[in-house]
């Protein structure tokens, strides 16, 4: 079974710790961390968040199970771009190749969004490699301009910026399709795209295709898992109980890889 997980934030004060993570990974063979998995650009919180990654990697390696990294604006450089599962239909990456500003509500979004288009523009690159190299490129410049914060300070941040708050909602509410449109544009044999980034867990059908969101385990919450298991693609929620995550099974949520690529798979609606 492969689990696929987003946003831990290891560094950061209300990110999860190792041992908590693992209850959430029993039984896996494969763990993909779909980007900002650790705070690993920032001066004040990498340390921390690589010594939290480095052991849940030790921990899944003693329970069998294999770690990818793929990289978020949070982490660039730190890890594979995307990664291509069941059998070539699903799409793995985090999700701030989908917006050029990474963060339209950003103080510095318009110089990131630069940042990409001059990437873009200058790349020979086909894609997906394209875009997400030059997302990667753009939140290089997005973490030498705008530094982790705890999620209380960045709250704090946009309270000066009250125009902030109706944007990040209105990400939210385009967030799958842009998902979608990325998918249809730079790899349009997938049909399934599993990502996280906007810390809205959910799960649409748009343009025929699945839209997966796994959340954060930093604010505003509700974290979820992916997984990939046989001719199946599940969403789980993850509950906290005694301080350990592990998967809600009542609120699973599975569709048939077949039926996806068939354009049969059943229209599902955001977590609330």
């Amino acid at each position: 079974m492969i689990v696929i997980l987003s946003d831990l934030h290891l560094g950061l004060p209300a990110a999860p710790t190792a041992a908590s993570l693992m209850p959430a990974l029993a039984g896996a063979t494969e763990v993909i961390l779909n980007g900002d998995a650790a705070e690993s650009a920032s001066a004040a919180f990498a340390a921390r968040g690589n010594d939290a990654l480095a052991q849940l990697r030790e921990g899944l390696s003693r329970a069998g199970a294999t770690v990818v990294r793929i990289e978020g604006n949070h982490d660039p450089g730190c890890g594979e771009l995307h990664a291509v599962r069941a059998g070539g239909a699903m799409l793995v990456t985090h999700g701030h190749a989908f917006h050029p500003a990474i963060a339209p509500w950003s103080p510095v979004a318009q110089e990131v969004e630069a940042e990409f288009r001059r990437a873009f523009d200058a790349s020979a690159r086909e894609e997906p490699l394209r875009s997400l190299e030059a997302a990667r490129a753009a939140s290089i410049r997005e973490r030498e301009r705008d530094h982790a914060r705890r999620p209380s300070a960045v709250v704090r941040g946009m309270l000066g910026r009250p125009w902030a708050f109706p944007m990040v909602m209105g990400y939210w509410r385009i967030f799958p399709e842009l998902s979608a449109r990325f998918l249809e544009r730079a790899m349009p044999a997938a049909r399934i795209v599993a990502s996280g980034h906007s810390h809205r867990a959910g799960a649409w059908l748009v343009r025929k295709r699945l839209v997966l969101n796994t959340g954060s385990f930093t604010f505003p919450g509700q974290p979820h898992a992916v997984t990939i298991d046989a001719d199946e693609v599940a969403l789980v929620p993850l509950a906290r109980r005694g301080g350990e995550w592990r998967q809600d099974a009542a609120g699973r949520r599975a569709w048939r890889i077949a039926d996806v690529a068939r354009d049969t798979a059943s229209r599902s609606t955001p977590v609330s």
